[in-house]
């Protein structure tokens, strides 16, 4: 044994022996790194709403874990305008604006699920931003049911735009004929596409090791991958985002019969949850540059003045406007100079929108 030993210390080979062994090791010690962390890193589906049974530190009786860009975050932030209620932020960055924060150790003690926004009431955690609007109206100082119509029919109709503007589940695929918010979720593509260009790789990687939801990381490599003028050359992207366009339209056609009676918001004179769950969609779609291409004044004239009368809002003002990601603003402008540049790429952009 001693000999045999000897006789491998002495081979020729050594030095590429030696060299596996390193390699080896390396690896092992990568592997358990990895493992260590996912050990740290657990992440699992939360239900919505109020979570008594978790209790975090908390400075204010209002908090809000939310993201500039982030869609749900910007419905909190409204909702938290509307009815004047003071609370302390908490940026979160989501990989589109710099790394996955959603899914480090810290966020994860706040929200397991690693999604946005979260609003800790008291310490407790709610989840889900449809499920926020409605608590914060519960809980406003202000009448009880402000944003929330005394009458049932009223409250139904209402019911029914939130949800049309809400985003459930995290498939939009397949909610985009019953949600508008799944609608613009694909058509954010683009947007996605601009920004993420300028993330480093190693941030996306750490999305597709840790994300509970590993196809999303995924989608953000191919987009970046890919980029934004091949975007619409990838058929599964642009059969996606025409039939979100469809779809879309669908929702406005609908939105504007509704609207065509006069009344300024949604359910009547009052301005209710389903007017802030809308106000944010109208602005993703300015953000994405599709504004000008699938809502046109000509026809949804009812709509279009809807989506101005919304923008005069404080709380547009307050909630969104005040929330501009410089990221955000260099990749919408992206877009706006291929579309200016680019003719193939504008053409494939603005097909099957309405004629203006």
């Amino acid at each position: 044994m001693i000999y045999r030993a000897i006789a491998w210390m002495i081979d020729k080979s050594l030095p590429k022996r030696i060299t596996m062994v390193y390699v080896l090791i390396f690896a092992l010690l990568l592997l358990a790194l990895f493992f260590w962390e996912k050990g740290h890193r657990v992440t699992r589906p939360m239900p919505g709403g109020l979570h008594l049974d978790i209790s975090l530190p908390f400075e204010r009786e209002f908090e809000l874990y939310h993201n500039d860009l982030s869609l749900c975050s910007k419905k909190a932030r409204v909702c938290l305008a509307e009815l004047r209620i003071p609370y302390k932020a908490h940026h979160i960055d989501l990989i589109e604006t710099g790394s996955y924060e959603t899914i480090s150790r810290h966020f994860l003690k706040v929200n397991p699920a690693g999604i946005l926004p979260v609003l800790v009431h008291n310490g407790h955690p709610v989840y889900e931003s449809h499920d926020i609007i409605s608590y914060l109206a519960q809980k406003a100082e202000h009448p009880p049911l402000e944003l929330v119509p005394e009458d049932s029919a009223r409250r139904d109709l209402m019911q029914r735009w939130k949800d049309c503007a809400s985003i459930i589940g995290e498939d939009p695929i397949k909610d985009l004929d019953s949600s508008a918010a799944a609608c613009i979720s694909v058509l954010t593509l683009p947007l996605f596409a601009s920004g993420i260009a300028v993330i480093p790789y190693r941030h996306i990687f750490e999305g597709i090791l840790f994300h509970r939801v590993r196809m999303r990381a995924v989608l953000f490599f191919s987009l970046k991958v890919i980029g934004l003028e091949r975007l619409f050359r990838v058929n599964k992207f642009d059969r996606a985002m025409g039939k979100a366009k469809s779809s879309l339209l669908d929702h406005f056609a609908a939105l504007d019969e509704l609207l065509s009676d006069g009344r300024p918001w949604i359910v009547g004179n009052e301005f209710t949850l389903a007017d802030v769950s809308w106000m944010v969609l109208f602005d993703r779609l300015v953000e994405a540059d599709w504004n000008e291409h699938v809502l046109s004044g000509n026809l949804y004239p009812w709509v279009q003045a809807y989506w101005e009368r919304l923008q005069t809002r404080p709380s547009y003002n307050e909630g969104v406007d005040a929330f501009r990601h410089p990221l955000v603003s260099v990749a919408t402008d992206k877009i706006r100079q291929l579309k200016a540049t680019d003719d193939t790429f504008r053409a494939s952009f603005i097909a099957g929108c309405p004629a203006r």
